[in-house]
């Protein structure tokens, strides 16, 4: 499924800058920022959710900060292509806290996902616990990130 692309005016680009930079900005502030009134301001922030431009507000947590050490980028490969394996694979993953992302692929393997642990063996305890006992899993290969030399959540917002 192809999402259909929305088109942005300079305002509702400008504001997306801002908020990807700080989320916390009030209205008022961000109206400031970009030039408008608060109220045309407010209307295209509303715009913008219910169009699903913007998914939601959160905070960037530093994860080592907080005990987790380790991020793991797994390569999954499926030895199941049936509906039911596929879905209970990814339902298992969209439950587990300590799997960020997952994304289906093409290529060697079937899906990649980062994953947050606080030790290597928290990260065993995952795959037992969550990986090997799905009956669709064929392989997985872990990769351990050494250090993370740029991390961003923000999309490029361009006028094109």
């Amino acid at each position: 499924m192809v999402d259909e692309r929305i088109t942005l005016d300079n305002y509702e680009r400008a504001m997306l800058v801002a908020l990807q930079e700080n989320g916390r900005l009030t209205v008022q502030e961000l109206a400031a920022r970009i030039g408008l009134s608060t109220s045309p301001t407010w209307r295209r922030l509303k715009s913008l959710e219910q169009r699903g431009v913007i998914k939601d507000y959160v905070a960037r947590i530093d994860a080592s900060r907080i005990g987790y050490h380790d991020t793991v980028f797994a390569h999954v490969t499926l030895s199941q292509h049936n509906r039911a394996g596929i879905s209970a694979f990814e339902e298992t993953m969209l439950r587990r806290p300590e799997v960020l992302d997952v994304y289906s692929m093409t290529g060697d393997a079937d899906y990649l996902m980062r994953v947050v642990a606080r030790s290597t063996r928290e990260y065993e305890h995952f795959l037992k616990e969550a990986v090997f006992t799905s009956t669709a899993v064929q392989q997985i290969k872990s990769n351990f990130a050494l250090r993370e030399i740029k991390s961003t959540v923000a999309i490029p917002v361009s006028d094109d």
